[in-house]
């Protein structure tokens, strides 16, 4: 989609807006204090509203502000979005193709790319080159995309050839709550300027201390999976200590039992020898008792 019409310059996109609640006069009342509204029409089908100014430098201070409140309701204000069923949706890449011609013979090449975007090009986040005649280039702001599609074609030229500009609908994760509806900042429209250099940094910022605010709880995960690992650790080393001691008085028991009986063995070794000197002494004792008598015997005989 070209950006042919230089006059969507002057368009604001008015976003998230509650048609039964804020009315046309209500909306040409809050934004004349801006400059001139030259008409406004409202899209009850999908909660939005185009308000026409008399000049595009206008568009250009609004968007900065980025939401405002009027009434009791917060809503988004971005520049004019030619495709109407993606206007709700903020676009960070932007597709740019090279326009074919008879008298050129142009590619698109890294370098003639950021040369093209040089006053944008400390916002590129990516440039990705598809083909000689297409690329895909990612800001690190989506009104950057929101800007470049709006400008007149003789904008931007390579080898006398235009470009041709279309935003990428993606899924973004929103990171920094810059990127979802804000509390209200003020009834009055009044909204200071925030300059892109600021907004990357203090997206970096919010990015960073939401990290900061979930890692206590993976801290806390962690802790718990390492007490539950622990106490594991120590019921398997009581069942390990439990089965070592039986096994330790196992064998103790079998050790007595073998020195029970090798004691038993000793004793018996001992015991039945002397058993066996007794009787045999006692039977030569009997022996000699013997003979003494029968010698008497004869000796006493006539």
């Amino acid at each position: 989609m070209t950006s042919s019409i230089n006059n969507n310059r002057c368009k604001l996109l008015v976003l998230d807006l509650d048609i039964n609640q804020i009315s046309t006069d209500d909306l040409r009342t809050f934004f004349i204090s801006y400059g001139s509204v030259e008409w406004i029409k409202t899209f009850p089908e999908s909660s939005s509203a185009i308000i026409y100014f008399a000049s595009y430098l206008i568009v250009d201070r609004l968007v900065n502000y980025r939401t405002c409140v009027i009434g009791q309701s917060i809503v988004r204000l971005r520049r004019f979005r030619l495709e109407q069923d993606n206007w709700h949706i903020d676009s960070h890449t932007l597709s740019v193709k090279l326009t074919t011609s008879s008298y050129s013979n142009s590619v698109l090449t890294e370098a003639a790319l950021l040369y093209c975007f040089r006053d944008y090009q400390s916002y590129i986040n990516r440039l990705d080159i598809i083909n000689e005649n297409k690329a895909l280039i990612s800001f690190s702001y989506h009104d950057y995309v929101d800007q470049i599609v709006l400008m007149p074609s003789t904008m931007f030229i390579i080898d006398g050839a235009p470009l041709v500009f279309e935003r990428i609908m993606e899924k973004i994760k929103k990171t920094s709550r810059w990127d979802q509806p804000s509390a209200p900042l003020t009834t009055k429209p009044v909204l200071s300027v925030r300059d892109p250099v600021a907004h990357k940094l203090i997206s970096h910022i919010e990015y960073l201390t939401k990290q900061l605010r979930e890692q206590p709880s993976h801290s806390r995960d962690k802790i718990e999976r390492l007490e539950a690992e622990v106490f594991i650790l120590k019921n398997e080393n009581a069942e390990l200590k439990s089965k070592y001691e039986l096994k330790s008085n196992k064998n103790i028991e079998q050790r007595l039992t073998v020195l029970e009986n090798i004691s038993n063995r000793f004793v018996n070794k001992q015991y039945y020898p002397n058993q066996r000197q007794r009787s045999n002494s006692n039977e030569k004792r009997s022996k000699r008792q013997r003979n003494y008598k029968i010698h008497d015997d004869f000796s006493d005989s006539p």
